[in-house]
């Protein structure tokens, strides 16, 4: 949830050798490259232009009844939302797939990136921890675990603690994901999200400049984000579209919990032997 782009790691190391920076001035030849290397990043973020979410606002606030949550989080779960270093906020993710689907891959993290790597769409690994909590690595620096600490009608809640570990920036934090789901208004199955996530940076140095610098962090972040939500879309689209051929694949690939796979079979084909 704590996320920062790999990119963002790459142009800070290439400019620290950049034989044309402002070194061997004193303060003012670091003022001078500071400068510059945010006029690097903000060059680099407009020509990539990405920026996905926004800010997290009053009217954006989802209403949580904190006594709901799993107890032994709950107070966590607060102070992470009201001293959080940065919230974001997406709406209306549209996801092309029937709503108890989406629930059971919601609810199934392990299957989900099983599912992920066997239609070879994304290489995360989600695989189960202690404590009912799940260990994720994106395998590009971001990792760390989480847990579902509420589950209600059309509501997930979840708390994560991890951090990025670049080259470069190796930060630590924990972080809460807020989502919403409705169906849509359609004759083909949609179901719509929306997000709340909030991230609190635990160094309070870095957490200082992380303020700072989020012109620059914030489109980083959100692209980053926006990943996994388009992966998460490209899945959708196919177990609506080819069910049988995302079964095949999950079942080809090893999986050992049939189960879970004999679930998501009723849930998207017949059962085998059924009719």
């Amino acid at each position: 949830m704590l996320i920062i782009n790999e990119e963002l790691s790459v142009l800070i190391n290439n400019y620290r050798y950049n034989p044309f920076s402002c070194a061997g001035y004193g303060f003012y030849g670091k003022m001078c490259s500071l400068r510059n290397l945010y006029i690097t990043l903000f060059i680099f973020l407009v020509c990539a232009n990405i920026s996905y979410g926004r800010e997290t606002r009053n009217e954006d606030k989802f209403d949580i009844t904190y006594e709901l949550l799993t107890s032994s989080r709950r107070e966590e779960f607060r102070e992470v939302i009201e001293k959080h270093t940065i919230a974001r906020t997406l709406r209306d993710i549209e996801f092309e797939i029937d709503e108890s689907v989406l629930i059971f891959m919601m609810d199934h993290p392990f299957f989900l990136s099983a599912t992920l790597r066997a239609m070879k769409i994304k290489d995360y690994l989600i695989k189960p921890g202690k404590e009912g909590m799940y260990h994720f690595d994106d395998r590009k620096g971001l990792s760390g675990k989480f847990e579902v600490i509420y589950s209600g009608p059309e509501q997930r809640y979840y708390y994560g603690e991890g951090g990025y570990h670049g080259l470069i920036l190796k930060l630590q934090g924990r972080g809460i994901l807020l989502l919403e789901y409705r169906m849509g208004l359609s004759n083909h199955p949609v179901v719509y999200i929306n997000a709340n996530s909030y991230s609190k940076i635990e160094n309070i140095v870095l957490r200082f400049l992380v303020k700072i610098l989020k012109p620059i962090i914030i489109p980083l972040v959100d692209k980053k984000l926006y990943e996994f939500i388009e992966s998460a879309q490209k899945l959708a689209k196919e177990i609506t579209a080819h069910p049988e051929k995302v079964y095949q694949a999950v079942k080809e690939s090893g999986y050992e919990n049939l189960k879970e796979l004999e679930e998501f079979r009723k849930l998207t084909l017949q059962p085998e032997g059924g009719n």
